[in-house]
């Protein structure tokens, strides 16, 4: 299948369509139309939310082959996946022929598996919200090698543009624009942001002009609705959820 050409207006439109979108049903509607138009059978978006270190909210919208996402977790192929680990250390779209891959590892086996399902080749764009959020937009195709390459290079410059209005529509729809977590203080951030840096609460205190007490009671509050259980549960939670952040900025 060869890509149909993709302009500037057809991406101006794309954007507001997406801008009003209103549920999931909808973006995936829209993912499906322009993933085709590019030239891919396949794609799948996935959110993961900050909820817990352990077990994360997960958000998708899934127009994989049937089966795969549920082999993928079966089998906990994000452990192996060059993808994924590739998402987690950059910025910017990239081709999957362009992974580098040890012959014979985890990762060239579960690729392999992948293009057993149709999933040949393909580009994924990773998107990193202010929130902790990792998005992930990935466009596969079922297709010969010098094809598949071909058609996923063409496509990265549009993936990167849909990427990025897609993520935002999918925290909208999905209320996490509006849902920054606890509200935490000025003073109550500032004291978790110190303690993130292993101060104590003497050192909190004088680093702040506040009385020790006065320190803990700040700390106290922000574990208190952060719902923690001790102060290196609230600065790990705080710092997962994009509560607390290095300075300046």
């Amino acid at each position: 299948m060869s890509p149909r050409t993709v302009g500037v207006q057809n991406i101006d439109a794309l954007r507001l369509r997406l801008t009003a979108a209103v549920t999931l049903d909808e973006l995936h509607a829209l993912c499906r139309e322009h993933s085709e138009a590019l030239g891919f059978q396949h794609f799948v978006y996935a959110l993961r939310v900050p909820t817990h270190f352990a077990d994360a909210r997960l958000i998708m919208i899934d127009g994989y082959p049937p089966g795969w996402v549920k082999h993928y977790f079966e089998q906990s192929h994000f452990d192996a996946d060059p993808v994924m680990a590739y998402c987690t250390r950059h910025v910017v779209p990239v081709c999957w022929s362009d992974l580098s891959l040890e012959p014979g590892s985890q990762a060239e086996r579960m690729m392999q598996e992948a293009a057993g399902f149709g999933l040949r080749d393909g580009v994924t764009m990773p998107l990193h919200s202010p929130q902790g959020e990792l998005g992930i937009l990935s466009l596969a195709v079922d297709a010969p090698a010098e094809e598949a390459r071909a058609i996923s290079q063409r496509a990265l410059s549009h993936v990167q543009v849909l990427a990025g209005y897609l993520h935002e529509a999918v925290r909208r729809v999905s209320g996490l624009l509006h849902n920054g977590g606890p509200n935490l203080t000025p003073r109550e951030i500032e004291c978790l942001r110190w303690a993130a840096d292993g101060k104590t609460s003497g050192e909190i205190a004088q680093l702040l002009g506040l009385s020790e007490s006065t320190a803990n009671f700040h700390l106290n509050n922000a574990m208190r609705k952060l719902d923690v259980v001790n102060r290196q549960h609230a600065v790990a939670k705080a710092a997962l959820q994009g509560l607390i952040q290095p300075r300046p900025f």
